[in-house]
């Protein structure tokens, strides 16, 4: 009896030990870069068949829900996970580690065609928003990490104006056609699908300045969209990171680290395979803006 119990205790032991770990991945829009590129790392590396995706808002969901323990990774902007650092001075924040450094996502303002009125004395004055300090004392529709972008743009350049937190992207730019906001900011891996579906008649792509009081942590950018513009649209970018919690525990850290090991030693068929987003290209593995996971 007691050998039976001891096979039947064994038995159960391997069984739960056989158990693979899933972790859940939170990464964006189904038809955003975030979820692309998972899913590109997918095709190269068997190690994702233990990652489950989780489709968000965007960065500032995706940070809450890690920092929460609802996901074990993470895609975020790196200047979101500095905010919560430096601004938000939130301690669980040096708990999270980079377990892959990415592209750098371009910001992207759009507003409505300025017009101009010329007075009855010949002066002729813009109206709406041509250049980013146009923003002065208007409001500004963000959604996600946007908003944390929006909200350190502003303060970084000395540019006032009101950021206001809308649901999505839809409700974003019906609140701008509706005139209930100045300007939609969004950072977005470029090109985003559904920013070259946008309208150019209505929307402009409002350029934005690379200046020393952002050196650190945004870098400068083009943006080039045939629908909105003629030619490129001078911007500013900020890299974008894989996060995950400093795990300790055997099998989790196996597991990352050997999804990491792959991913770093794929680099080059997830930029020349085909059906891969092209903002693989831009991706060195190089620049680490948090601190990596070892």
């Amino acid at each position: 009896m007691k050998k039976i119990l001891a096979l039947l205790f064994l038995s159960i032991t391997t069984a739960q030990a056989a158990d693979p770990v899933f972790m859940n991945v939170a990464t964006g829009s189904p038809t955003g870069t975030y979820s692309a590129m998972f899913k590109n790392i997918g095709k190269v590396c068997t190690q994702s068949a233990y990652l489950k995706e989780r489709g968000t808002s965007g960065s500032l969901e995706n940070i809450d829900l890690l920092l929460s323990n609802e996901v074990s990774l993470a895609f975020v902007q790196s200047d979101v996970l500095k905010a919560k650092e430096q601004i938000d001075q939130d301690a669980r924040v040096k708990n999270i580690k980079a377990l892959l450094p990415l592209h750098n996502e371009e910001v992207h303002l759009f507003a409505r065609p300025p017009i101009q009125k010329k007075s009855i004395l010949g002066k002729v004055t813009t109206i709406g928003v041509a250049q980013f300090k146009d923003l002065n004392k208007k409001r500004v529709a963000a959604w996600g990490g946007s908003l944390i972008t929006a909200r350190v743009l502003s303060a970084k350049m000395k540019v006032p104006f009101t950021v206001v937190s809308v649901k999505d992207r839809d409700a974003a730019f019906a609140a701008l056609q509706a005139g209930q906001v100045d300007a939609v900011l969004a950072v977005v891996g470029q090109p985003a699908a559904w920013v070259k579906d946008l309208s150019g008649a209505n929307i402009n792509l409002v350029p934005i300045p690379f200046t020393p009081d952002v050196q650190g942590v945004y870098a400068p950018a083009k943006l080039m969209y045939a629908n909105l513009s003629a030619g490129s649209v001078s911007t500013v970018a900020v890299q974008s990171v894989l996060a995950t919690r400093d795990f300790k525990t055997p099998e989790r850290k196996k597991l990352l680290l050997d999804y990491q090991k792959c991913a770093l030693s794929k680099l080059v068929n997830l930029q020349e395979n085909e059906g891969m987003h092209p903002k693989w290209q831009e991706v060195s593995f190089s620049t680490w803006p948090w601190p990596q996971y070892k």
